[in-house]
C-alpha cells in the first residue's frame, strides 16, 4: 500500500524514523522493511541520507494490514486487495472476517462462562464443606433455564417415551451449545412444589440447562430471586443409578425438614450438581438442594 502523503513543507520532525514508527505499531523494523520490499506499506519519504520516514497517520494502514493478516489473509492477498480499496472483493473479504471474528468472540465468551461457572461451583462446594450443621439459609438471585420435563423417564409403563426424552436431551443440548445460549451444562433439576408436597416428586421432574444472557428471552423457566433453604447432599452415582427411590427420598426429607424447622415452602425445589468430576460412579457426588421459603 503506497503512501499517498506528499511532504510539502512539513518539518521532518513531524515524521517518524522507521524505528520510532515500528515502536508505535508495536512491531519490528524488519517487518516494516519486509512490507516496504513487497510494496505493502512504503515510507512517506526517504531522506537524502537514505533514512525512511513514516507519517503517524500511516498507523491506520499498519493496523488494517495486521488485522487482515490475523484474520487469515495472506500478505499477497492483502496487497492485491489494497491496490484497489474500492473493489467489492475487498468489502466482501472484510465482511467475512468480521463475521468470523464475531463467531470466535461468541465461542470465547461461552468458554469464559463455562469456566467461570465451574470455578463458582468449586468455590460453592468448598464453602459447603465448612458448614458444620449441613444446612443454611441464603439469598439467591434470579436464574433462567431452558428445561425439559423428564418425568416419563421414571415411568415403567412407557420405556419408548423414555428413549425419546434421552434423544431430545442430547439434541437440545447440542443445539443450545452451538448457538451460544447455554450458561453451563452441569446437572440441575427442578421438582414442582405441589408434586413435592403431595409426595410424588417424580411426577413433576425437570432437567434444567442454565441460559446464557443472550438466550434469556427464550427461556422456559425462571428460578426467582429470594430466600432459599439449602442442604448439601452427598451420594455415590452408582447408588442413585441402582435406586431411584433414594433420589426422591432426599427431596421429601428436605421438604419435611424445612417445615419441621418452622419455614414455609414458597417455591419449587432445585438440585444443582457441585462435583467437578463424575467419571468414577463409585465416588461421592456432591449436590446442593435448594427450596425457596417465605
Amino acid at each position: 500500500m503506497r503512501s499517498q502523503e506528499t511532504r510539502f513543507n512539513i518539518p521532518e520532525s513531524r515524521y517518524l524514523r522507521s524505528g520510532q514508527f515500528a515502536a508505535l505499531c508495536r512491531t519490528t523494523k524488519e517487518t516494516l522493511r519486509h512490507y516496504r520490499a513487497i510494496g505493502l506499506i512504503e515510507p512517506a519519504f526517504v531522506s537524502d541520507s537514505g533514512y525512511a520516514y513514516y507519517s503517524p497517520l500511516q498507523l491506520g494502514d499498519f493496523m488494517l494490514v495486521a488485522a487482515l493478516q490475523r484474520a487469515g489473509s495472506s500478505l499477497a492477498d492483502i496487497h492485491r486487495y489494497l491496490e484497489n480499496p474500492q473493489a467489492s472483493e475487498l468489502e466482501a473479504m472484510i465482511a467475512e472476517h468480521i463475521n468470523r471474528l464475531e463467531a470466535e468472540r461468541r465461542a470465547l465468551r461461552a468458554q469464559q462462562r463455562f469456566l467461570q461457572k465451574t470455578l463458582d461451583r468449586s468455590r460453592t462446594l468448598s464453602e459447603w464443606l465448612t458448614v458444620k450443621n449441613g444446612w443454611r439459609i441464603v439469598e439467591r438471585p434470579e436464574v433462567r433455564f431452558f428445561e425439559i420435563n423428564i418425568s416419563d423417564l421414571f415411568s415403567e409403563e412407557n420405556p419408548v417415551q423414555g428413549e425419546r426424552l434421552v434423544n431430545e436431551l442430547v439434541d437440545t443440548g447440542h443445539s443450545l451449545i452451538e448457538r451460544g445460549m447455554v450458561g453451563q451444562m452441569q446437572g440441575c433439576y427442578r421438582v414442582g412444589l405441589q408434586a413435592l408436597l403431595d409426595g410424588h416428586p417424580d411426577q413433576d421432574f425437570h432437567l434444567c440447562i442454565e441460559s446464557a444472557p443472550s438466550g434469556r428471552k427464550r427461556t422456559r423457566h425462571t428460578k426467582p430471586a429470594g430466600r432459599y433453604f439449602q442442604r448439601l447432599r452427598c451420594a455415590s452415582i452408582d447408588e442413585l443409578l441402582v435406586s431411584e427411590g433414594s433420589l426422591f427420598t432426599a427431596y421429601l426429607e428436605l421438604a419435611d425438614e424445612v417445615q419441621r424447622r418452622g419455614f414455609v415452602p414458597a417455591g419449587d425445589l432445585y438440585e444443582q450438581e457441585l462435583s467437578l468430576y463424575t467419571g468414577d460412579i463409585a465416588a461421592q457426588s456432591y449436590t446442593e438442594l435448594s427450596i425457596r421459603i417465605e
